[in-house]
């Protein structure tokens, strides 16, 4: 299995021109798998989840790369373990300050 990852490995530095394009490449069909992932993790020894060392501002862009790229289940499978990094992005005091807005602005609206 791990000669089977490495010769992978070579196969995607063959194929792209740039080490910059083999190295995402290989990120995408690697990590953003969780097959894939789960493999590697057991041949390395790992047991965290990758989503943890993704800076929060960057997950929607990696949640809609998984998506297009490896279907709905894969994307359903990221959300649920980036959730938590998703949320602590947004200012929550903002958002229901907005909210608030939104409702006055409705109800003023009605009273006219």
């Amino acid at each position: 299995e791990v000669q089977q990852q490495i010769n992978n490995a070579t196969r995607m530095n063959r194929l792209h021109e740039s080490p910059e394009e083999a190295g995402r490449a290989k990120v995408i069909e690697t990590q953003l798998d969780s097959g894939v992932r789960a493999v590697l993790a057991e041949l390395q020894g790992v047991n965290h989840s990758v989503y943890r060392e993704i800076d929060p501002l960057y997950l929607p862009e990696v949640l809609a790369l998984i998506c297009r790229r490896n279907g709905r289940g894969e994307f359903h499978l990221a959300l649920s373990s980036s959730i938590v990094a998703l949320f602590a992005t947004v200012n929550m005091k903002e958002c229901i300050l907005q909210e608030r807005a939104h409702h006055a602005a409705i109800v003023a609206e009605h009273e006219a």
